[in-house]
């Protein structure tokens, strides 16, 4: 099968593009923007996303049996500043890599977020409606739609808080927190704002599936544990062995908009017929995959 991740130098692309790469029979190649991914044994391609004709060459030179598309300007405050480029780079090559697999009978797997809902009450549900208050979620809903629309072989992927060792140089929640308690620095965790945290290879199972066989459609993939980002952090000092007393509980203030988001995932994970690791298991499994020196 010769699978194309676009966005693969990111974060959830490095983890899915080694575990691709790994299984016999798989011809993978990943994209990047501004840093060359290590020697992989994987083939590697520089693409700008809006470069609509580099987009072109690229599946005329690969003709992909599948894509999976995860590049973003997935950050909230850069697609608030930059709308623009949050648009064209979201909503306007998604739509374009839609019809290029659509014109290359590759089958596509596009990964969302669990921004495209308004965060009212959270735990959202597959069907629920999505009603973005952020440009970032309205760019990737916009873009689902253009996935949705067109008449070829889809599946949507959302996902919530994903958590791991990142590359050199990136920075992900957990890591950055275990640091912060093991300096003795505090952590204020708002009990507001609510998550599904997923451990990055436990997301990375979910995308396999999708990948490897055909389930249409929308589906949603994050952790069991529906929690306060307090409640995070507290799970990761314990599940590290560190002083949870350094977790400090912070209310949001009155005026502050709902941010309970967080995805119930049982109709997908029962579909694919994967387990749900809730947090405790999640944590355990990144810190018995703690990188050495």
């Amino acid at each position: 099968m010769r699978i194309l991740v676009i966005g693969a130098s990111g974060f959830i692309g490095q983890y899915l593009v080694r575990r691709l790469g790994r299984t016999p029979g798989h011809e993978v190649t990943g994209t990047f923007l501004s840093r060359p991914p290590a020697s992989d044994g994987n083939s590697w391609h520089k693409l700008e996303l809006t470069d609509t004709g580099g987009l072109e060459q690229l599946f005329r030179l690969f003709r992909p049996d599948v894509v999976v598309h995860l590049a973003a300007i997935a950050d909230v405050g850069t697609a608030e500043r930059s709308p623009e480029r949050a648009t064209a780079v979201n909503t306007t090559a998604t739509a374009a890599i839609a019809g290029l697999c659509r014109m290359h009978d590759a089958r596509l797997v596009f990964v969302s977020t669990e921004y495209v809902f308004d965060g009212t009450h959270g735990f959202y549900r597959e069907d629920d409606a999505p009603n973005p208050t952020t440009h970032y979620g309205q760019t990737k809903w916009e873009a689902e739609q253009e996935v949705a629309k067109l008449d070829f072989p889809w599946s949507i992927l959302r996902t919530s808080i994903v958590y791991g060792w990142p590359g050199p140089g990136r920075r992900n929640f957990v890591p950055w927190l275990v640091a912060s308690l093991q300096s003795g620095q505090p952590y204020l965790g708002s009990t507001g704002v609510m998550r599904t945290p997923v451990y990055i290879e436990h997301l990375v199972d979910g995308i396999v599936k999708l990948v490897e066989e055909d389930y249409p459609g929308t589906h949603h993939v994050a952790g069991k544990d529906w929690v306060s980002m307090y409640d995070f952090a507290v799970a990761v000092a314990d599940g590290f062995q560190l002083d949870r007393g350094l977790v400090i509980s912070a209310d949001g203030a009155p005026s502050q908009a709902p941010d309970m988001l967080g995805l119930d995932c049982a109709r997908t994970m029962n579909l694919l017929n994967l387990p749900q690791p809730g947090l405790t298991e999640g944590i355990a499994a990144m810190r018995a995959n703690t990188p050495h020196p």
